[in-house]
């Protein structure tokens, strides 16, 4: 059934600011009497010769947030409804149905090291959504309490599957505490495919 689900996935490509920034240190690596800059170079110039497609989470690993260490504790509802079995690991990904969860924040440990500049991706899909009155439904990454990827989608809308690269902005430790985050009004499926590190910065030669 989920292999079905996999040829449907999108991929798209980075924002174009994080584009643009490549490529300026792309420039500032080739140029000649960059010396002293060398550092400024680590970050963000992938060169291709370093894709990985590690996983970075797993959809067994997920655990509830306590509200006391959510990131994004100013989002949540007065009263929080998320029976635990609205979610969780399914056919090896990880499934929310918001009919019996107005409030998702979950969490786990860091399966690798991220680096600022390395390309990270999300792979996700989601059922036709519906909700009585429009509204919007809000999804995220965060990385020990750093927003890494967000997303908004409109609700009501129709079914929709998306594999969305973006560049880190941040540095964390395997270990370190990764959060998804999802919040949406009406009574709907999401599936959270995979979180990934795709590929590394590469740093001047």
């Amino acid at each position: 059934m989920f292999e079905g689900r996999r040829a449907l996935m999108l991929r798209r490509s980075p924002h174009p600011f994080a584009l643009a920034a490549s490529a300026l240190l792309s420039l500032a690596c080739d140029a000649p009497g960059h010396g002293d800059d060398e550092a400024a170079c680590v970050a963000g110039a992938g060169d291709g010769s370093a894709e990985l497609d590690l996983p970075l989470a797993f959809a067994e690993g997920w655990r509830p947030t306590p509200a006391h260490t959510d990131p994004l504790v100013t989002h949540r509802p007065e009263t929080v409804v998320c029976n635990l079995d609205a979610w969780g690991e399914e056919y090896g990904l990880f499934e929310v149905r918001t009919a019996g969860c107005n409030y998702l924040s979950v969490d786990q440990a860091l399966a690798e090291s991220v680096s600022a500049g390395d390309t990270l991706a999300v792979e996700l899909w989601w059922q036709a959504l519906i909700a009585h009155e429009p509204a919007t439904a809000h999804l995220a990454v965060l990385i020990d309490g750093a927003l890494a990827w967000e997303l908004e989608v409109a609700v009501p809308g129709p079914s929709d599957a998306r594999r969305l690269e973006f560049v880190s902005p941040i540095d964390a430790e395997a270990g370190a505490t990764v959060t998804f985050h999802l919040h949406n009004h009406g009574q709907n499926s999401w599936t959270l495919a995979s979180l990934e590190l795709v590929e590394r910065a590469a740093s001047c030669p």
